[in-house]
């Protein structure tokens, strides 16, 4: 018996010498050192915190904005009255100059609303690209974020989107004034019976797609391409020949499907309007134009 009570102390002060030595080991670590590593554990939080070169986290931040504009929005009710005062200003503003130049007026918003599609087609084709899925963020505040996004990661071609918004300036947008004018002074859509006015304005729909379609891709693929700076001879006239039908054929398709919209545009709205209409309704059409009208690989197998 006192054999193993002697046992048991022996053990009982083994395990006290091995505790012991485990806290003079804790106790070696100088506070400079804990310190560092304490620093180290927080600069490695705050590289991953700022890291925004994951897309993730860039859209994290948008998606920030997005809910703090909208909570502004939702604490001050007032400011949806002041909105829709605005809105209603605006449009005023601009039925009055519409009266007073309209085919200016027609030519600057329908300039304008290309631009958009054309935005789109490029933000399409980058985020769809393997280039866009491997390039990165670059700085770590929001703006530069916001800026990135906005300029698709700085890879938005400006002069493709000026070409675009110049094209319809002085050509789409002036045809479809006289065109539309011409239409109604043959076949007018104010006048005449119900049935009357809802043929005449499908007339004026079938023309507007089918006529009027094909002289637009031509006109934005050539015009377009002049105002890029491409050749004539080894790019704009290749890229005529292999991209004109699919182009046209995805217009034509992208009216068919917006087609009962234009139709109410041409039956109901004031003929001033019809262009503005048609413009808004065709931000989809002009980003699958300019997306069609941009084939590069078949320019370069044209040029080979």
């Amino acid at each position: 018996m006192m054999k193993e009570r002697n046992n048991e102390m022996t053990i009982a002060h083994a395990d006290a010498d091995a505790d012991k030595d485990d806290i003079n080991d804790d106790s070696s670590t100088t506070p400079t050192e804990a310190s560092s590593t304490a620093a180290t554990d927080i600069d490695e939080y705050a590289d991953i915190s700022c890291d925004t070169s994951s897309p993730s986290i860039a859209k994290s931040s948008t998606l920030t904005i997005i809910v703090a504009t909208l909570s502004v929005l939702a604490a001050n009710p007032s400011l949806f009255t002041s909105c829709g005062n605005l809105i209603t200003s605006f449009f005023t503003w601009y039925l009055t100059t519409l009266e007073a130049a309209p085919l200016l007026t027609k030519c600057v918003t329908g300039s304008l609303l290309a631009l958009v599609g054309d935005y789109g087609a490029q933000l399409f084709e980058h985020k769809s690209s393997d280039e866009q899925q491997q390039h990165k963020y670059e700085g770590n505040s929001m703006l530069q974020n916001i800026i990135s996004l906005i300029t698709i990661r700085g890879m938005y071609d400006y002069r493709r989107g000026w070409a675009i918004a110049m094209e319809t300036f002085l050509l789409s947008c002036p045809l479809q004034h006289f065109a539309y004018d011409y239409f109604e002074s043959i076949l007018p859509v104010e006048s005449g019976s119900e049935l009357y006015r809802s043929f005449a304005a499908m007339v004026h729909v079938f023309l507007d797609c089918v006529a009027l379609d094909g002289i637009f891709v031509a006109s934005t693929i050539i015009v377009g391409g002049i105002f890029e700076g491409h050749s004539l001879t080894s790019h704009i006239l290749p890229n005529l020949k292999y991209t004109y039908f699919s182009a046209l054929r995805a217009a034509l398709l992208t009216n068919l499907s917006f087609a009962p919209v234009e139709f109410l545009s041409f039956r109901f709205l004031p003929l001033p309007l019809r262009v503005l209409s048609v413009n808004a309704v065709d931000l989809v059409w002009n980003g699958v134009v300019s997306f069609a009208s941009h084939g590069g690989a078949a320019v370069e197998n044209a040029a080979a």
